[in-house]
């Protein structure tokens, strides 16, 4: 038997070793049935507690899976509703802006014909005002000119027959 240890050792190479004292095949079905028999207890309630912590890990999991979905599908009709509202408030908005234009377009189309109104009688009455200005630089002219052609127009006899004339009249 020492013969294919040697020989293993000699070659270097692999060989089987069928001496049981030597490969401690005894000696590890010992270990073994002594861990089995005295571990038993032990690894198996350690197992049992892993197996129930699974399995309590695995309930909560699908209970907030269930409870995340449900969540999922109330915020998914919140949104659904929100996306519905701002439609609404997006078409409210446009209808008043609609009316808020044609109002606009309605005081602006007024305050045209206001200031076109306006317009006209201040250039009406700035005519009446030039008129009225000419006038009286027309009639002060004209009064200006009589004076100083007056003294050349009214002499003596002049005066006298208008008098006499005035005279005539009040006679009469």
């Amino acid at each position: 038997m020492q013969a294919w240890g040697l020989l293993a050792s000699e070659t270097k190479g692999f060989g089987l070793n069928f001496d049981i004292l030597e490969t401690n095949i005894i000696n590890l079905a010992i270990v073994i049935g002594v861990l089995v028999y005295f571990g038993k207890g032990f690894l198996g309630s350690k197992l049992k507690e892993r197996r129930e912590a699974i399995e309590t890990a695995i309930k909560d999991a699908e209970a907030r899976q269930k409870k995340a979905a449900a969540s999922l599908a109330e915020q998914q009709q919140k949104l659904q509703m929100a996306k519905k509202e701002a439609e609404r408030i997006k078409a409210e908005a446009q209808t008043n802006a609609e009316a808020a234009r044609e109002a606009v377009l309605a005081q602006s189309d007024k305050d045209i014909e206001r200031l076109k109104a306006s317009a006209a009688q201040d250039i009406s009455s700035q005519q009446d005002r030039v008129m009225q200005e000419l006038r009286q630089r027309v009639s002060a002219m004209a009064m200006d000119k009589v004076r100083s052609r007056l003294p050349e127009i009214l002499n003596q006899d002049v005066q006298t027959r208008l008098v006499d004339q005035s005279i005539a009249q009040l006679e009469k």
